[in-house]
């Protein structure tokens, strides 16, 4: 699939509440829209649909009538979404603020709400990417709603949320489903076991009790490229050739250097993503620092997996207050026993990340062992500092 339908939009607008819930079949109307945007676009411009294919992605059988068409698309204006804004503030703003059906050429155009434009328009961090085709062979809102959140968090291999923040998210309407067995049956299960069927994710969630009921609920996340689903080309609303971003130029860099092995695009973003939450302009650098590790490491098997499972590690040790730099990691041919101090084992092994349930103590003992001597060696360099 041509990599100009990603759908990329800012984790503010992920995580945002679905109050006023999209269909399914509108979702798929507002993604397809946002797969056209250019990285480039400074301004939203009217996005142009195909009849044809807008009555396939609607489901629509024989000829779609223009008041059917009208009807559909009135229903897309009347629906809004509210973005946290911070210390209580909100925005509430319509998905799509115009619509106009030209008979003649067979289209409809459709333009986005201008409030929308920080959210959509030449991000440059704290964002999500991801196929347009694996939320097109979803038949739920929920299904689309949670793939979304689950492609935000797929970068750390898990995310955990209240049941009553979920149901915003999802889009669960106020005051349906609530007894936490139906919503899990009719929502939470039916939408896991969606994605899990039809696309490039493999979800497990488990459920986190407080007193005698469910409070939140633990997602685990991978990542199953090769259940990427390929769909027909859209017709595009123009064939102006895109200028590259500089995620797509720090992408090409790092595939030069990587020996036997590429980044493809969407992987490659949210990579990236967790790198610069973690080293932020540094990151980089520390990516380059564990490809050419992975490289002369012969024994590395999974280098896509290896380099997500070391991201995923410094993260913890990010949130845990720590700091670590891809520098330090050496390939056993070159290490020597003078080294003051050995990389421990949860750092240096192999494999991918394996399905985390339990806490692991050996685990949390080495992370703790780390962590202090962190703090050990900053508290001597303060020292010093002060005494010089």
């Amino acid at each position: 699939m041509d990599n100009s339908y990603l759908v990329t939009q800012s984790n503010d607008l992920i995580e945002a509440r679905h109050n006023n819930p999209l269909t399914a079949r509108e979702q798929k109307i507002v993604l397809t829209m946002v797969s056209m945007i250019e990285p480039s676009d400074s301004d939203f411009k009217h996005y142009r649909i195909s009849i044809r294919e807008f009555t396939e992605m609607l489901g629509l059988e024989g000829s779609t009538k223009y008041t059917e068409i009208k009807k559909i698309a009135k229903q897309l204006m009347s629906k809004t979404i509210e973005i946290p804004l911070g210390d209580g503030d909100w925005l509430l703003a319509n998905w799509v603020s115009s619509a106009k059906y030209l008979k003649g050429a067979g289209v409809i155009d459709l333009s986005f709400s201008p409030d929308l434009k920080p959210y959509m328009l030449q991000l440059k961090n704290q964002f999500t990417s991801y196929r347009l085709s694996n939320v097109l062979s979803l038949n739920s809102t929920y299904s689309i709603r949670l793939y979304e959140l689950m492609k935000k968090w797929q970068h750390l291999g898990r995310w955990e949320c209240s049941i009553a923040e979920l149901k915003g998210k999802l889009g669960v309407e106020e005051g349906q489903y609530k007894q936490y067995g139906h919503f899990k049956s009719r929502v939470l299960k039916t939408s896991v076991d969606e994605v899990n069927d039809k696309t490039d994710l493999h979800i497990i969630y488990k459920e986190i009790k407080k007193g005698r009921g469910v409070n939140k609920i633990e997602f685990t996340i991978r990542h199953a490229p090769e259940r990427e689903i390929q769909v027909p080309r859209l017709e595009k609303k123009s064939e102006l050739v895109k200028e590259p971003s500089a995620i797509d130029n720090l992408r090409e860099r790092m595939n030069e250097l990587a020996e036997g092995y590429q980044f493809d695009t969407a992987f490659f973003a949210q990579l990236h993503q967790g790198a610069s939450l973690i080293w932020q302009g540094d990151a980089e650098q520390e990516l380059e620092f564990l490809i050419r590790y992975v490289n002369e490491e012969k024994s590395v098997k999974n280098p896509l997996g290896f380099i997500k499972s070391k991201i995923t590690s410094a993260w913890e040790i990010h949130e845990a207050g720590g700091r670590i730099t891809f520098a330090d990691l050496q390939p056993v041919k070159e290490r020597w026993a003078g080294r003051e101090e050995k990389l421990p084992d949860w750092f240096t092994s192999k494999d991918e990340p394996s399905e985390p349930s339990e806490s692991n103590p050996e685990l949390d003992k080495e992370k703790e062992k780390l962590l202090k001597k962190l703090a050990e060696k900053k508290k001597r360099t303060t020292k010093d500092a002060s005494t010089s």
